[in-house]
């Protein structure tokens, strides 16, 4: 299944994330019609919400496919200021020095490029050894002005319902998922978590209690 899957469908355990986070990306990445670079890309499952980009690059450490370019992250090995936009989804808790990434992604961007950054705000450990941080808003927004960006825009994406929502589904129900017999009772979990935790979002506004954010930054002439 590809991971995008999991922000498409109301039988997904990220739809909750996803029903807030696609709008946002796909109106951001209409206008971008240059040259896009996805660090830390993974799967790249965002991808073809920038169907204007001239070029859609892809830098890991680790390679999924050959289109991806496998390098260091933290030296990024393109030239100044020769992209128009980078994405930086679920990549900067795993940096041990956010503040010289964030500079090195600043000197490889156009004067106006922007920076798009997906992060959470809650998760439990992974990737491990290398999971750092957990960045608010505020703590990105001040590390980012730092090295020469303003923001544009932080978005919460829900509230506490969603983050309870998120962990039922990924660590209670995705357990269930793996007993072929009863995997079953985890598709049913996940649609209801989803509906009732949606509509008492709805009802009790919570945004500080967000699990993700998504924020856009242009890099200062």
């Amino acid at each position: 299944m590809k991971r995008i899957d999991k922000f498409n469908s109301i039988w997904k355990e990220n739809w909750l994330t996803g029903i807030r986070l696609i709008p946002k990306l796909a109106k951001w990445g209409q206008s971008e019609k240059g040259i896009v670079l996805d660090l830390g890309c993974g799967e790249s499952p965002f991808r073809y919400l920038f169907p204007l980009a001239k070029y859609y690059i892809r830098i890991d450490r680790n390679a999924v496919d050959e289109k991806v370019v496998i390098a260091d992250i933290t030296r990024i090995p393109l030239n100044d200021e020769s992209v128009d936009a980078v994405l930086l989804f679920q990549v900067l808790g795993d940096i041990p020095e956010p503040k010289s990434f964030l500079k090195e992604v600043s000197r490889i961007l156009k004067p106006e490029g922007r920076m798009i950054i997906f992060e959470s705000m809650c998760y439990p450990e992974h990737d491990m050894p290398h999971d750092y941080y957990r960045l608010m808003p505020s703590g990105i927004d001040y590390l980012s002005m730092k090295v020469g960006f303003q923001c544009t825009e932080i978005t919460r994406l829900g509230g506490l319902f969603t983050r309870f929502a998120m962990l039922w589904n990924k660590f209670i129900m995705g357990k269930i998922k793996n007993f072929p017999v009863i995997c079953w009772l985890a598709h049913i979990g996940i649609f209801l978590a989803n509906i009732i935790c949606y509509s008492l979002d709805q009802v009790f506004l919570h945004p500080n209690l967000a699990e993700n954010y998504i924020a856009r930054f242009v890099k200062r002439t």
